[in-house]
């Protein structure tokens, strides 16, 4: 128990695997002295972390996926299958680490810091960064109890029918854009959405909370999943049908903006809205002003409020919203803030958001002309 910890709270239990000793040694300092967390252990290789992990049973995992023999993916696949906890990536700096911390998105952990380097990302950065990621991973932790019961349950109930994908073409004067935003649990959640969206061949815009030098690997692998033109936004960038784009991670805000009839990616410098950028707030807002009716909004899992906001703007300004269903999210922070302020005209599963929007879209009676 740490000086901060409440005598009569229960911490939440920490299992630190790292290579280092001394990231051992640094993040079980940060974490102790953590109102509500403990380290119970560390491991320094993924047998070792398989084997803590079975017998201290704890509440996360703190994992960096440059372990000997590079197992920390194969490490976190099979910790997912077996019992999934909610797993923190802590990995190096972009570069070629930032494909393996995306597939570790993918895979299903929960968020990722990244590590000190002495420069940019300095040692108090760090310190607040994981605090913070610990803040999500825990909120995480009902929702992951409540998926694996929902699991449990319809495990011997009758056999799922296969979903068949979306097969709606859009036509001129309907929806002109598909906007979507998320954060903690969204890159799965994205990837799923697109992936049913992409034979609409209707422009797509994405924000996903994430540093600078993750996004365009991020992008790269939207790209190979949905058979989508994915990209990391340009300024001026001009969005055509089967195209995406993706918000780069940084310190710009993306807006979408109509000129003489195209759709433009507009990168601007600005302060933090929502406490991010790029945010979706600006992003919803944009689509709001330069689209109106004919776009549709999509707010998936994620901690905070960004994007409620600006979904609400949407639907004010005549386009259609969604947001994920709570027991469906990761975190469901920003889905629900924006439930709580009408701003969604649907609360959908994830795996029936694709088909959602599919109908919609064929269904809606705008006569804008491209």
């Amino acid at each position: 128990m740490t000086l901060n910890q409440a005598p009569s709270a229960k911490p939440v239990s920490v299992l630190v695997v790292d290579d280092s000793v001394l990231m051992q040694k640094l993040m079980t300092q940060i974490i102790d002295s953590a109102p509500g967390y403990k380290v119970i252990g560390v491991a320094g290789s993924a047998e070792e972390g398989w084997d803590a992990i079975q017998e201290l049973r704890p509440d996360l995992l703190t994992l960096d996926l440059e372990l000997p023999g590079r197992h920390g993916l194969k490490l976190l696949a099979r910790v997912l299958k077996q019992d999934p906890l909610p797993v923190l990536i802590v990995s190096a700096f972009g570069g070629p680490g930032a494909d393996n911390t995306i597939q570790a998105l993918e895979l299903g952990a929960i968020d990722f810091i990244e590590k000190p380097d002495g420069t940019t990302h300095t040692l108090e950065g760090f310190m607040k960064h994981l605090v913070a990621a610990l803040h999500r991973a825990s909120a995480s932790r009902k929702m992951l109890a409540a998926a694996r019961a929902l699991a449990r349950e319809a495990a011997p109930a009758r056999p799922v029918p296969v979903r068949e994908p979306v097969r709606v073409s859009a036509s001129p004067g309907r929806t002109s854009l598909i906007a979507i935003g998320a954060s903690t649990g969204g890159v799965p959640a994205v990837q799923v959405v697109m992936r049913d969206l992409a034979n609409l061949r209707i422009p797509m815009v994405v924000v996903q909370h994430m540093p600078a030098g993750y996004t365009a690997k991020f992008a790269a692998r939207l790209a190979a999943a949905t058979g989508l033109d994915v990209r990391e936004a340009a300024d001026g960038d001009k969005l055509k049908p089967g195209m995406a784009v993706v918000a780069p991670g940084g310190l710009r805000h993306l807006e979408i903006e109509e000129r003489r009839g195209e759709l433009v990616c507009v990168l601007k410098e600005g302060p933090l809205v929502s406490g991010h950028s790029p945010s979706v707030d600006v992003m919803f807002h944009s689509v709001a002003r330069s689209l109106g009716a004919h776009a549709v909004g999509v707010l998936l899992t994620g901690m905070g409020r960004d994007g409620a906001d600006g979904l609400l703007a949407m639907r004010k300004a005549g386009a259609e919203t969604l947001i994920q269903s709570g027991e469906t999210c990761v975190v469901n922070g920003m889905p629900k803030a924006a439930f709580e302020i009408g701003a969604a005209d649907r609360v959908v599963a994830l795996d029936q958001i694709g088909a959602a929007i599919g109908h919609l879209i064929a269904e809606r009676p705008h006569q804008r002309t491209a």
